[in-house]
C-alpha cells in the first residue's frame, strides 16, 4: 500500500528533524507545509533535492486546519488513498505501527492513529488485537482515508488550530465511520508547556497552553458546544465540563492569570460576534 505523509511546520526547531526522519524512511512521499512567517530554510534546503517531497510554504501562519486540507488536496491529487499527518513535534517511537499497517484495512475505518498517551480523557471501546475504538484523535499520528476525508468536506479551516481534530472526527463519526487508535504507545508527542504545580505538598507534572491559546479554546469551543449540542450531546456537555475545569486552573494553578483571563473573555467575545479565523 502507498502512503503519502504530511507534516505541518511553525518556526521548528532544527532538532525537529529527527521527528520527521522517524518515519521519511516507511512512506512512499512526504509533503512539508510550512506555516512560519518566514520560511524555515533548514528544513527548506535538507529536503528541496528530495524527489519524494514536497514543500509549501504559506508565508505566513494559516493554521493547521487549512495546511492540512492543502496537503489532503496535493495527496488526492498525487493519487494516494492515505495520508499520514504529523505535527512536527511527534515522532515515532518504532517501527511498530507501519507493521501494523501491514495487516490491512477495514473500509469503515476513517482514521488508524498511533497512540501517544495511555491516559484518555475519553471513552475507549475494544476493536481487535491491535486496536481500540476511540471517539476522538489528535491530528498527528492519523493515517486518513482521503475519500473519507473528501466525504465530510475536510478539516473546518475558520477554527484555525483548537478544536479542529474533534471536529473532523465528530463529522467522521457522524457518517458512522469508526477511528480506531493503537493498544500500544506508539508516538512521542509534545503537548503546551510543561508546568509543576505543587497541590498539597505533592508535585504534579501537566502541560498547559500559552496564554494566547485560550482564546482559540473559547472561541472554538463554544462554537463546538452550539454546534453539535443536538448531533452529540455528551461530547457538547463534555466541552463544557472542560471549559469550567479550565477556568479554575487559571484562577489557582496558571501564573500571569491577567493574559489568560484577558484572551478567554475576547474568545467569548468572537465567539457571539461570529468572529473566526486567525486573531
Amino acid at each position: 500500500m502507498k502512503v503519502i505523509a504530511c507534516v505541518v511546520l511553525y518556526n521548528p526547531d532544527d532538532m525537529m528533524l529527527g521527528n520527521i526522519l522517524s518515519y521519511y524512511y516507511k512512506i512512499n512521499e512526504l509533503i512539508i507545509i510550512d506555516n512560519s512567517p518566514v520560511r524555515s530554510d533548514f528544513f527548506y534546503h535538507y529536503f528541496k533535492d528530495e524527489s519524494r517531497t514536497e514543500y509549501v510554504f504559506f508565508g505566513e501562519n494559516l493554521g493547521i486546519a487549512t495546511a492540512l486540507n492543502t496537503a489532503c488536496r496535493l495527496a488526492l491529487d498525487k493519487g494516494y488513498n492515505w495520508i499520514l499527518t504529523m505535527d512536527q513535534d511527534s515522532r515515532f517511537v518504532d517501527d511498530s505501527f507501519f507493521s501494523l499497517l501491514q495487516k490491512g484495512f477495514s473500509p469503515e475505518v476513517a482514521i488508524y492513529a498511533a497512540s501517544y498517551t495511555d491516559v484518555f480523557g475519553r471513552w475507549l471501546k475494544p476493536y481487535d488485537s491491535d486496536f481500540n475504538e476511540i471517539h476522538f484523535a489528535i491530528s498527528s499520528g492519523n493515517l486518513l482515508h482521503l475519500n473519507k476525508w473528501e466525504e465530510v468536506e475536510g478539516f473546518e479551516d475558520k477554527l484555525f488550530i483548537d478544536e479542529v481534530d474533534h471536529d473532523f472526527c465528530l463529522k467522521l463519526r457522524l457518517k458512522k465511520y469508526k477511528i480506531l487508535t493503537s493498544r500500544e504507545i506508539l508516538l512521542s508527542h509534545t503537548v503546551g508547556v510543561k508546568d509543576s504545580v505543587n497541590l498539597t505538598n505533592k508535585s504534579k507534572t501537566s502541560s498547559r497552553p500559552q496564554p494566547i491559546r485560550f482564546y482559540y479554546i473559547t472561541r472554538n469551543g463554544l462554537y463546538m458546544i452550539k454546534r453539535y449540542f443536538i448531533k452529540d450531546f455528551w461530547f457538547a456537555g463534555n466541552r463544557l465540563f472542560y471549559f469550567g475545569k479550565a477556568i479554575l486552573r487559571i484562577i489557582f494553578l496558571y501564573p500571569d492569570k491577567t493574559q489568560y483571563l484577558k484572551y478567554l473573555c475576547l474568545g467569548i467575545k468572537d465567539f457571539f460576534r461570529s468572529r473566526y479565523g486567525r486573531l
